[in-house]
């Protein structure tokens, strides 16, 4: 069985209940760190949300709290941080898992979308991991920020430039918090899923490039949780300031559409 390093740690999972109709990023994040033997402290705007997968943990054996906040206020990030140091300890692990993504064209973009793009998905990342570090800097045992960032902060994001804008603000933030916080032992990185939508958790297994936009398979909830699992766990010991895309390889492709059947004139050296 493979050790996590997780056993006994003490983690703040932003975002960690579940939306009915959303891919429940937060929900198997949680789920996972806990199964991995961490106490998890599950935060959620809704109380309803907080109370069931704290809920679900425990029923499965598991060490859980829940927390209700807006993280996007700063001042309940701060009270959010105080419930969950006061529950289980301490913070070793944090992961957030809020945000979402609008659509329109860059000529039609109000004010108001790009601020609340900004604030819903890289302003209360900032908030979330500047707390939680400055706990573990006190603490002095160093600890794994992990955020959900996109593959639309890694490339072109049509039709939500604000949010693909703001997911490569939080691509950089990993960057710089751990360049700065390393000498501390705390490391930060992301996860960039790739089209998850409500979740792929129906794919058939064994089945691959069913679809012209994932080589592979388009990536399901679970896999963005065990990504996150890997890299707030010892595994990822000396991974800092990266991000790890989970897209089905469709990031991975090239532009210019070659196929099988142009082979034959590829090779003869024809245009």
């Amino acid at each position: 069985m493979i050790d996590f390093g997780l056993r006994g740690k003490r983690a703040v999972v932003t975002g960690a209940g579940r939306i009915p109709e959303r891919a429940g990023h937060g929900h198997f994040t949680a789920l996972a760190l806990a199964e991995a033997g961490a106490h998890v402290a599950c935060v959620d705007i809704d109380a309803e949300r907080a109370k069931g997968i704290a809920e679900e943990i425990r029923a499965a054996g598991g060490s859980a709290v829940a927390i209700v906040a807006d993280v996007r206020d700063r001042d309940q990030v701060r009270r959010a941080f105080d419930e969950a140091v006061a529950a289980i300890g301490g913070v070793d692990v944090c992961v957030d898992i809020v945000g979402f993504a609008t659509w329109d064209s860059v000529l039609d973009v109000t004010v108001e979308d790009w601020d609340g793009q900004l604030r819903e998905n890289l302003t209360q990342v900032f908030h979330v991991w500047q707390e939680a570090a400055r706990r573990m800097v006190d603490q002095g045992t160093g600890g794994s920020l992990v955020a959900l960032s996109s593959v639309d902060g890694t490339v072109g994001a049509a039709f939500h430039g604000p949010y693909g804008a703001a997911k490569a603000g939080v691509i950089h933030l990993a960057k710089t918090f751990s360049h700065e916080l390393g000498r501390h032992g705390i490391r930060a990185n992301t996860v960039a899923p790739g089209n998850v939508g409500r979740g792929n958790l129906d794919q058939p297994t064994g089945e691959y490039a069913v679809n012209g936009m994932n080589p592979l398979a388009a990536p399901r909830s679970t896999d963005i949780a065990h990504s996150v699992l890997f890299l707030c766990s010892d595994l990822s010991a000396r991974t800092a300031g990266q991000t790890l895309v989970v897209d089905g390889g469709a990031t991975a492709a090239e532009l210019w559409g070659v196929t099988e059947e142009m082979l034959p004139a590829l090779r003869a050296g024809l245009p």
